[in-house]
């Protein structure tokens, strides 16, 4: 597909950061729709503060952003930063969606879960993991 749009083959490794970027996107964005006031969320008077978690979000976010960025200038401590993460990420989305409604659940899981395992996937391959060991 990215050859046709772009002209050129994206290597495993390369589809895998470029998924890193696309999640650490969507946590900072994640982060801000629970932190700031939004007219698409609303919560009950009894429910808990999520302001903490949303900030925490965003910041993971951030930090996912910047730790691709610099594995990508050739830093290979970050590529296990970057696995870190994303197995990190799996593991809590079961814990975000327990006792949410079925639209939460699904476009949470669908949107978050899809970018980690395609991220996952193409990080362990075989190839990605040869150019992983090329990088200087």
């Amino acid at each position: 597909m990215f050859r046709n749009l772009l002209g050129i083959e994206l290597s495993q490794l390369r589809f895998a950061l470029m998924c890193s970027y696309v999640g650490g996107i969507l946590l900072m964005a994640t982060g801000l729709i629970f932190a700031l006031p939004s007219i698409f969320i609303e919560f009950t008077n009894d429910a808990p503060d999520f302001s903490t978690f949303a900030w925490i979000l965003f910041v993971v976010g951030v930090a996912r952003l910047i730790s691709t960025y610099l594995y990508a200038m050739g830093k290979k401590f970050f590529y296990y930063i970057i696995i870190g993460l994303s197995i990190l990420k799996i593991i809590e989305i079961p814990a975000a969606v327990i006792g949410e409604s079925i639209g939460f659940v699904i476009w949470y899981v669908l949107l978050t879960g899809i970018i980690e395992l395609l991220l996952l996937l193409n990080i362990f391959s075989k190839n990605a993991r040869e150019e992983h060991s090329e990088i200087n």
